[in-house]
């Protein structure tokens, strides 16, 4: 027997199925404008890229300025003494005593050490024996001339023994200061003399050390008079003059700088390193100041009045082939100048600029007639 649906309930519209809605004219309308949207974006998107793309690149450039431009040489150098002397035996010893010591002052003449030789001590016995004895015949002789001019004078003896007896005395006279030399130099072979009135600024020597002429015992040098030299490259030497005023630096002092003026300017210049010797003077003896010690040296060369200037990193080529590139409007120009050649953060600019021009701080950035956006930076930084 088959079952019956006359008794089941029809399904509610809860739990019939969702029927689809058809889109209103608005939506349709919608949908149809997105594509279009879309391209325009996408056509705006390349036509930017493609001005971004066609776009001058930038190049930073710097204003050529008028100023007064003071040229400053600055120079390396070092503290030296006036006067420097080696002390040095005049013959072969060993050294016995050490009488005075690096850093103190000592007096032309003065024993600074002592040596030991057994020749040169028997050499000076056998010179202070003949002095001595020579001191005596001089001695007597006085008496005997002073005797001779009593008789000759009273007419008891004759005027040939008085010439007699004084040129006795004359020759014992020559004797004693021969002999007074000799024994001079052989008690200075037997200790080292300070040579001046100076500071010994370097002992090499030590107590019990065979020492002989090529021997450098110690340094002596006059260090309240001390100078500055240094080594000065040939391409500007010939601006410094003595006389020019200068200002030392030494290299941990700070702002504590000594006035000096140019002293000496050598009218050589060494093959070797290219460099001639410049020698600066204090205006007064500093104070603290070691012999060797390296300082900087400002030298205020001259003054170039309302001088066009460009940073230094703007100008290629070097000598009669210096150039800039100018940029007018957007675009580069290759310009010839003519600089001097001074090292200094500017240059002066002798002809080929005028006040205002844009120069690239990089003469390799661009070529002579591209397109370029100038940026300015100030002041060249």
């Amino acid at each position: 027997m088959s079952k019956s649906n006359a008794g089941a309930l029809p399904p509610s519209e809860d739990t019939a199925e969702p029927k689809a809605r058809a889109p209103t004219e608005k939506q349709k309308a919608g949908r149809a404008i997105l594509p279009a949207l879309a391209a325009v974006v996408a056509a705006a998107a390349l036509l930017f890229a493609i001005r971004l793309m066609r776009r001058p690149p930038e190049l930073l450039v710097a204003a050529a300025h008028v100023e007064d431009v003071t040229r400053v040489l600055a120079v390396t150098g070092r503290i030296e003494a006036e006067r420097t002397v080696l002390v040095t035996p005049q013959f072969v010893g060993r050294l016995t005593e050490i009488v005075r010591h690096e850093g103190e002052r000592v007096n032309a003449g003065e024993v600074i050490a002592r040596i030991a030789d057994t020749a040169a001590k028997s050499e000076v016995r056998q010179a202070q024996a003949n002095l001595s004895a020579r001191q005596k015949d001089l001695e007597q002789g006085r008496r005997d001339l002073a005797r001779t001019s009593q008789l000759v004078a009273s007419g008891a003896s004759a005027t040939a023994e008085l010439e007699a007896a004084q040129l006795v005395v004359s020759r014992a006279g020559d004797d004693v200061r021969r002999l007074s030399a000799v024994l001079h130099e052989g008690e200075s072979q037997l200790v080292l003399l300070a040579p001046f009135d100076g500071t010994i600024v370097r002992r090499d020597g030590e107590i019990g050390q065979v020492v002989g002429p090529s021997s450098a015992v110690f340094e002596i040098a006059t260090v309240a008079s001390s100078r500055v030299t240094a080594q000065v490259d040939e391409r500007y030497v010939r601006a410094l003059l003595p006389g020019m005023h200068a200002e030392v630096l030494p290299l941990d002092a700070g702002d504590s700088t000594q006035a000096a003026t140019v002293s000496y300017v050598a009218q050589a210049v060494d093959p070797l390193t290219g460099a001639a010797t410049v020698r600066f003077a204090y205006e007064r003896p500093p104070d603290g100041v070691l012999v060797g010690m390296s300082v900087d040296v400002n030298v205020s060369v001259a003054t170039v009045l309302a001088a066009v200037t460009v940073p230094r990193e703007s100008v290629g080529g070097t000598g009669a082939h210096a150039f800039v590139l100018v940029v007018s409007g957007r675009s580069v120009e290759r310009r010839e100048i003519a600089v001097d050649d001074w090292p200094a953060p500017v240059v002066v600019v002798r002809s080929g600029l005028k006040a205002g021009d844009l120069v690239a701080l990089d003469p390799k950035a661009a070529t002579a007639g591209a397109s370029v956006r100038a940026r300015i930076v100030p002041d060249g930084v």
